[in-house]
């Protein structure tokens, strides 16, 4: 292990089954499914003051994810659960990134499921994390539409599995042209959902966002905005869109749960609005950021 390997390694720690190790001499069998065939599924979160946000919502979502793809999780949250707050404690750092991942376990060397032992294996890394950097909110980010489609196939759409590579490819490009991030289309070259984020457009102050029947991921971000515009009576609609009209939109944002909502501000090199964060993003980061707040002081009074 070098010093690349331990920039990349640095204030990271895993969970493998319970054992916690380094994150540089963390191992696990090369007859794992999830390293063979990606067949996994996995979870990612962050911590604010080492407690997970909406973890309760994340292992609802893992479970959901499974039963898709047929993958019996035979360990409980309230083990998972346990086993996230033991490897907090190796971390000193106040944001952590936790990534969950549930394999079908060992298996022989064959696409066939039931060739698994039956054991999943439980493996969470926890990586100390920085703020994200203030000018992503006061200035906003770049993007590009990617030719890769989402929701082609019948099992990415919806899940969030091990195999990631058409969002591998779309973020490659994304990055080789000097931007931030990419959108991915669905089948018929609608507007889909970015390589690790929901994606959001405003139009004379009505919220707009893709259907979950397009074959997106459902965000736990995108969720708590749902709840969040629908108590304050904000308008929001789940709508089919393309490229003419996301361009054409007031303001353009992400959400995920490690970036919260991140304004857009130029798409395949077109402006979008006025070109700076609109009032509406804003408005809902802040009421977001309250939501989070709130959240960590109720989980402070029965925290494990």
């Amino acid at each position: 292990v070098g010093p690349v390997s331990d920039m990349i390694f640095n204030d990271t720690w895993v969970s493998i089954n319970g054992d916690i190790t380094k994150a540089q001499e963390a191992k696990i069998s090369i007859f794992d499914r999830g390293f063979l065939f990606a067949d996994s599924v996995y979870e990612v979160t962050r911590t604010y003051e080492q407690i997970p946000f909406l973890l309760e919502e994340h292992l609802q979502r893992l479970h959901l994810s499974a039963k898709r793809l047929n993958l019996p999780i035979l360990i409980d949250d309230q083990e998972i659960t346990k086993e996230i707050y033991n490897l907090l404690k190796f971390i000193q750092a106040p944001q952590i990134t936790l990534r969950i991942i549930v394999t079908r376990g060992l298996g022989e060397l064959s696409l066939d499921p039931s060739t698994a032992i039956g054991k999943n294996n439980l493996i969470i890394i926890a990586k100390g994390k920085n703020e994200n950097p203030p000018e992503l909110y006061e200035k906003g980010v770049s993007l590009i539409i990617s030719s890769e489609q989402r929701g082609h196939d019948d099992l990415a759409p919806g899940i969030k599995a091990g195999n990631y590579l058409h969002s591998m490819k779309a973020l490659q490009v994304a990055k080789e042209q000097g931007v931030y991030d990419a959108l991915l289309l669905g089948e018929n070259g609608e507007i889909a959902e970015g390589t690790t984020f929901n994606i959001w457009m405003v139009k004379n102050k009505t919220i707009y966002t893709p259907p979950l029947s397009i074959g997106i991921l459902e965000g736990i971000t995108r969720k708590e905005l749902f709840k969040m515009t629908k108590r304050l009576q904000l308008p929001l609609e789940e709508k089919v869109f393309h490229r003419k009209d996301i361009l054409e939109a007031d303001e353009v944002f992400l959400t995920s749960s490690g970036r919260e909502l991140v304004p857009v501000i130029n798409i395949d090199q077109l402006i979008i609005g006025n070109g700076r964060p609109g009032k509406m993003t804003l408005k809902l980061l802040d009421l977001y950021r309250q939501r989070i707040k709130y959240y960590i002081e109720e989980q402070k009074k029965g925290r494990p």
